[in-house]
């Protein structure tokens, strides 16, 4: 079978003229909006700026622009495989496919290793690379607990997970989903915690209006439906506090249904999707994580690093590994709507208590640093290439 037009066209990309530290592709189903998403680009761009040669391997055509902004010389290649097909047989005929093309494309990016983000995509590659003699990392970015893929998929996905070189998880608690062959080959590497140069040094005034701000994708994971009955009794007690939830996704209707069922209807506001949520941290007074479940949540963080005083309900898994109970933040037994309720109660009465939990949580850009997590993985990627027992 030959490549489309559109998933040839990196056949004709130009070679790097510097010499690099080696060549890594990395494979994603597309760069959007997410937190997988965004850290692969982070870890894109950082790679490129250490020396390293990136090739980054997409299903999209491409014709859409990527949300998050890669580094100039990270080569993105589109595939066009996940376009809608006319026959049920033509959409057949891409799927089973799809793994001849993409390992016709990681031979092609002629790497030294290769990394792969979430499950399916992961599970694709492995298949991808059989017989290939470059070292796959596989990489999981969500909860393998709550993660939807059924005992068919799941079974394959360990067995799958044998054969790559390295499995890298984002929390303990994620590393104990899978099986101890597979333990032996992994590591523990947490999501890096950023936030903009032209934020570390402004204060936040006391004396602007009073938010609270939850972001995220607007589903049932993420809890913003226990989020909005506990915001409600609130809203009477504290006038002059709104609430702000910024996302967008499936459950956006069925929440401002609740929202108005709770007599919330001009207390909370919907604001969408935006790339600009550091400035929306910025004007905050509080940060607030509903979810039932996490993979590892960056946003989290990135509130933290912007001395927002957060509460956040300790699901599995993340928060936790994040939070200090009462000393950076504060945690909630999960799905505790009372007690989150009590928890938001106390952050919105004192502003000494969100000043002094947001100065120590600022501290988290030490723990999780861009520069710490990305030497992490390249250390990772070397002792990969160097040693002649990975599994290949």
């Amino acid at each position: 079978m030959t490549l489309e037009p559109n998933q040839g066209d990196y056949l004709s990309q130009p070679e790097s003229s510097h010499k690099p530290k080696g060549r890594l592709t990395l494979v994603i189903n597309k760069v959007s909006a997410g937190g997988a998403q965004r850290v692969l680009t982070l870890l894109a761009n950082e790679l490129c700026e250490k020396g390293w040669s990136v090739t980054l391997l997409t299903l999209d055509s491409g014709r859409e622009p990527v949300f998050f902004k890669l580094h100039p010389r990270v080569q993105h290649w589109p595939l066009s495989l996940m376009r809608k097909q006319e026959s049920f047989w033509k959409a057949v005929r891409i799927f089973l496919s799809r793994p001849f093309l993409l390992r016709c494309a990681i031979k092609k990016s002629k790497p030294d290793a290769v990394i792969s983000f979430v499950e399916l995509m992961n599970i694709l590659t492995i298949v991808a690379s059989v017989g290939l003699k470059t070292p796959i990392i596989v990489s999981e970015r969500g909860n393998p607990f709550f993660s939807p893929m059924g005992r068919l998929w799941s079974f394959f996905r360990q067995e799958c997970y044998k054969r790559a070189a390295c499995l890298v998880v984002q929390t303990q608690g994620a590393l104990s989903f899978f099986s101890a062959s597979v333990q032996e080959n992994s590591r523990v590497i947490p999501n890096p915690v950023l936030v903009p140069d032209y934020l570390t040094s402004s204060k936040k005034s006391e004396t602007s209006s009073k938010t609270l701000v939850a972001i995220g994708r607007l589903s049932m994971e993420k809890g913003f439906d226990l989020l909005l009955m506990a915001f409600a009794p609130l809203a009477k007690k504290f006038p002059d506090w709104m609430l702000d939830i910024i996302g967008d996704g499936l459950e956006r209707e069925a929440l401002e249904s609740l929202c108005d069922e709770l007599g919330l209807k001009g207390r909370v506001q919907f604001s969408g999707l935006t790339k600009e949520h550091y400035q929306v941290l910025s004007r905050a007074d509080i940060f607030v994580l509903p979810s039932r479940h996490e993979g590892f949540p960056n946003v989290l963080g990135e509130a933290m690093a912007c001395g927002l005083p957060v509460v956040s309900f300790n699901c599995p898994y993340g928060p936790s590994e994040m939070i200090h109970d009462e000393v950076n933040g504060l945690l909630v037994p999960c799905e505790n709507i009372l007690e989150l309720s009590c928890s938001l109660e106390k952050l919105m009465i004192s502003a000494e208590l969100r000043k002094n939990l947001g100065k120590q949580a600022m501290k988290i850009t030490e723990r999780y640093s861009l520069e710490r997590i990305s030497q992490t993985w390249e250390d990772l990627v070397s002792n990969l290439i160097s040693c002649p027992s990975i599994k290949r």
